[in-house]
């Protein structure tokens, strides 16, 4: 009965002048407990509120980020709903760093169906051979596996499968979190992967290419020509055995960074042509940063005393580990100088480039009888060197 007094009044407001004044209206609004718009808004913001502090209870998310993605969730009223597909994700094993990384990406996550939607969908995907472990880091490099049908997605993993030649290769793809599901097919990875057996690169050195750097051929194709004249300007032809290999350098160095490299290291006499033939020799060595390359050099000159010429002759060392391998063996092998063993002048690419297993072999089982004290030298070297890289 108020509400029909009020809007009586309301109308005799209304009917009392042809134009209704501004105090009219600010009157009427005054005396009105609660309108149907004020109602609608305060029930939009309740739910809002209520997903927004659920994403911030429950799925680690900041105010900003839970607020905004709320805005996506009206549907959900009750925690029901979200709980059911949070329990259903760490059944898989999704931790809770996975299940906020996939819900920042695809909030509506929370809307879906578990059993008509999430469980046939994870189902598929184990019927290729991936485990929950595996599902799961699919789902982290590419999160639109839960949005679009497993009917789309199913044929591109048999697609790439193939391509790189097994399951854990691809596995290790989604570990590496390279989100090669989520580009085209048909417009970007067939063109480029012409491309590439246009240049002769196919079988073993085709799927080289997409087990280390499968993110080549998801660029458009003239990223991809652009970076095999790169290849062919630098002097590696597409007969070379080294073509796939400078391949997938280039594509992780950039000319900035190939033009920084090659400043370092004129900085230790080497020429333009003398850092060309080493990268022609060895294209992954200008892929490691500034600091490790200088540090590497300033070790094998200042402390193993090999000339800058006879390094740039063997650019391999420069991918071996400093701190793991070069320092440590250089040790090994100027203690057993010092005690009278070794004395000819060993070449530094002989026992740098041994297997662990050959190097310990020769150099500390060979000798333990006489210096048992030598296999500890060796393993505290190693253990203080990855300490002080950080690689403990």
């Amino acid at each position: 009965m108020k509400r029909l007094n009020y809007f009586s009044f309301f109308w005799k407001t209304l009917s009392s002048t042809h134009s209704p004044r501004t105090h009219d209206a600010a009157l009427l609004f005054s005396v009105l407990p609660y309108s149907a718009t004020a109602a609608g808004v305060a029930s939009t913001t309740g739910k809002h509120m209520f997903m927004a502090q659920y994403l911030v209870d429950s799925c680690g998310f900041d105010q900003e980020k839970a607020t905004e993605a709320s805005k996506l969730l009206n549907g959900i009223q009750s925690r029901q709903q979200p709980d059911s597909v949070l329990t259903f994700l760490k059944s898989y094993g999704f931790d809770d760093a996975s299940v906020k990384r996939l819900l920042h990406y695809f909030p509506k996550c929370l809307l879906l169906d578990v059993e008509k939607t999430l469980a046939p969908k994870f189902r598929a995907f184990e019927d290729l051979g991936l485990s929950p472990s595996d599902i799961v880091h699919l789902v982290r490099s590419t999160p639109s596996t839960v949005q679009i049908k497993h009917e789309r997605t199913v044929p591109k993993i048999e697609f790439w499968q193939g391509l790189i030649g097994s399951k854990d290769a691809l596995v290790k793809s989604f570990k590496s979190n390279r989100a090669i599901l989520a580009f085209s097919i048909e417009k970007k990875i067939q063109p480029n992967l012409e491309l590439l057996r246009e240049c002769g690169l196919d079988g073993p050195k085709l799927a080289y290419i997409l087990r280390n750097r499968p993110l080549i051929v998801t660029h458009n194709p003239d990223f991809l020509k652009s970076l095999i004249s790169r290849a062919e300007d630098l002097g590696v032809p597409r007969t070379s055995g080294m073509f796939h290999l400078t391949l997938c350098a280039l594509f992780t160095v950039s000319p900035e960074k190939f033009k920084m490299q090659m400043e370092l290291f004129r900085s230790f006499g080497w020429s333009d042509d003398d850092f060309v033939a080493a990268f022609q020799k060895c294209p992954a060595f200008p892929l490691r940063s500034s600091m490790t390359s200088q540090r590497t050099m300033e070790f094998l000159i200042n402390e193993a005393g090999y000339a800058s010429s006879y390094i740039a002759t063997r650019p391999v060392l420069l991918t071996l580990s400093l701190e793991r391998r070069l320092r440590p063996r250089h040790r090994i092998l100027a203690t057993l100088k010092s005690r009278g063993h070794c004395e000819s002048d060993y070449k530094v690419t002989g026992y740098m480039m041994l297997s662990e297993a050959k190097f310990v072999e020769k150099y500390i089982i060979l000798y333990k009888d006489r210096y048992p004290d030598l296999g500890e030298l060796y393993a505290s070297l190693k253990h203080t060197n990855a300490s002080d890289s950080g690689l403990q």
